[in-house]
């Protein structure tokens, strides 16, 4: 009996090849299904799920992860660019897909155009008299009960000094009373220092027609007339803005005689006030600009007449406008000395830092130095 005939082993491995390609494209087409499924998500999009593990041809089921042809479907971003928040459907064998990620901060987060910004700017300047230990302010005035002494604010409930007592309610104990002896010079509101030396005793001030109190001030009317000896008096009838000019064509502080009438002058934009020896006055914190007086000592405004150069802080004074020049990091300035002590105008004009270790030599003319310990190498750059 003859025996069945088998097939060759060329058809047997012919058939294997094709059994095996057909898993292999299987497989192929699995991975591509799923990378299609992974960027579909766009920008907006969170992380795409991770396929899992049953992407490589699941070995417990025959077909390749079919399961898994879609992976991280729920992961598609919403309309409004949030990130996917279902995890992404995994094969029947794998790990379930991460979720997408958490959408970003919104417009208010920090940094944001919402958030506040930094609050205004300060308003004015704390005083600067009156605190224990400053300086008195006008009229010899302390602040929260203290006694003004050589022009100086003594705390209440502190000592005078010497044998001038304690000081009680904005008054000294043997000083600056009625009749009393001067606190070197100053005495207690409602009174005025007159005469000289040790002779110098505290008088009632203030008062209408009385002499005025310290920094020609009056508790009534305006302080009208001369300096010392007592001859300014306190006037009510006369002398303030819009009544008419005392005797002498005299006016109060804070105004001037045109015609027989006082008018206002030293404030802003008001003509200047005329001052002893001719010379005219602003207020505080204005200067006098052909007769008007004008804000001054600030950037970009008038350099204020009196000490220093008339702009205060970093400001310099440049062709009588204060300017923001001549410190490390800005411009040279060009009235004057072009850089403040410890820095030096480059070539580019702008004040840098200088003299400090490992810092540029400072210049001055022809001339290259540095801090004390320091020399200037060759490299015009200052080491130890």
């Amino acid at each position: 009996m003859q025996s069945p005939r088998l097939p060759s082993k060329s058809h047997l491995s012919e058939r294997k090849r094709l059994f095996y390609g057909a898993v292999l494209s299987a497989v192929v087409g699995l991975m591509a299904a799923v990378g299609c499924g992974g960027s579909s998500n766009g920008d907006n999009s969170g992380t795409a799920g991770k396929a899992g593990s049953s992407s490589t041809a699941g070995s417990s089921s025959s077909t390749a992860g079919s399961s898994n042809s879609t992976a991280g479907s729920g992961n598609v971003a919403g309309a409004d660019g949030t990130g996917g928040t279902t995890p992404g459907a995994a094969g029947a064998n794998g790990d379930p897909g991460t979720s997408g990620a958490p959408p970003a901060a919104g417009g208010d987060g920090a940094g944001g155009d919402n958030a506040g910004g930094a609050g205004p700017g300060p308003g004015n300047p704390p005083p600067m008299c009156g605190a224990t230990g400053q300086q008195c302010c006008t009229g010899d005035v302390c602040s929260a009960g203290g006694c003004c002494v050589n022009n100086q604010c003594v705390a209440n409930a502190a000592s005078c000094g010497g044998n001038r007592g304690m000081c009680a309610a904005g008054a000294c104990a043997n000083c600056g009373g009625n009749g009393d002896a001067c606190c070197q010079g100053n005495c207690s509101a409602g009174f005025v220092c007159a005469g000289f030396g040790g002779g110098a005793r505290c008088e009632a001030c203030g008062a209408v027609q009385g002499v005025c109190c310290a920094d020609r001030t009056c508790t009534a009317g305006t302080c009208v007339g001369g300096g010392g000896g007592g001859t300014a008096r306190c006037q009510t009838a006369c002398g303030a803005p819009t009544q008419d000019c005392c005797a002498n064509q005299q006016c109060g502080t804070g105004a001037r005689c045109v015609t027989g009438k006082c008018e206002a002058c030293g404030g802003d934009g008001q003509a200047c006030c005329g001052g002893g020896g001719g010379g005219a006055q602003c207020g505080a914190g204005f200067g006098c600009v052909a007769n008007k007086c004008e804000a001054c000592g600030t950037l970009g405004k008038a350099c204020c007449p009196g000490g220093g150069d008339g702009c205060p802080g970093a400001l310099r004074c440049e062709n009588n406008v204060c300017a923001d020049c001549g410190t490390a990091g800005k411009a040279c300035c060009t009235d004057g000395q072009a850089c403040g002590q410890g820095s030096s105008c480059s070539a580019q004009m702008i004040c840098t830092a200088c003299g400090a270790a490992n810092e540029a030599c400072c210049r001055f003319g022809n001339q290259l130095f540095c801090g004390q310990g320091l020399n200037c190498n060759q490299a015009e750059m200052c080491v130890p």
